[in-house]
């Protein structure tokens, strides 16, 4: 069902939340011009954190732009580019602490990333099957995720250094995975 037939429904025929603000003045006339942030509002407010985030990560503060990117993962979304935003700076962050030997600690944000990404999939197919009104393969956004290769690999090689079977496992799971395509 397309935003606009949603829109002009009888109130009773409605079967999303309540309309924001600034569709329901746009609907009474009240209002001449609809805007992103009026038909959704928490995409237009998740849009300006992530710019926000660019505007920090280009000067350098990447933690900074790490908590706004997180916020708009968790809960999980549809917006793949802030999930690979988010892993481009844990991804130099896994590279710096390999070299420091913090094994752990790349351990851990590498199955946060697995978890965010598989999270993400799981969204996309809920939000696009209902878009399109079907049932989705489950591996239809398969080249939409956002983890790579080497992500696994600082996996395994962490998983190999703390000698924790169970995540080298998952490494070798994702590895596989990425032999496969």
């Amino acid at each position: 069902m397309s935003l606009f037939s949603r829109l002009f429904k009888k109130k009773s025929e409605v079967e999303s939340p309540a309309l924001s603000q600034g569709v329901q003045e746009f609907l009474d006339g009240k209002k001449n011009t609809l805007s992103f942030a009026d038909i959704d509002p928490k995409g237009a407010t998740l849009f300006d954190g992530f710019q926000k985030a660019m505007e920090l990560k280009k000067k350098g503060k990447h933690s900074e732009a790490e908590e706004l990117l997180i916020r708009s993962c968790e809960p999980p979304t549809i917006y793949k580019g802030h999930y690979r935003e988010i892993f481009k700076i844990w991804r130099q962050y896994n590279r710096e602490d390999i070299k420091a030997q913090k094994y752990q600690i790349v351990t851990n944000r590498v199955l946060k990333m697995r978890r965010l990404d598989d999270e993400m999939i799981s969204k996309m197919l809920q939000y696009w099957s209902i878009q399109q009104q079907r049932e989705l393969p489950l591996n239809y956004f398969d080249r939409d995720r956002n983890l790579l290769v080497s992500d696994a690999k600082a996996l395994m090689k962490s998983a190999e250094a703390l000698e924790n079977s169970e995540n080298i496992a998952i490494a070798e799971k994702l590895i596989e995975r990425f032999a496969q395509k």
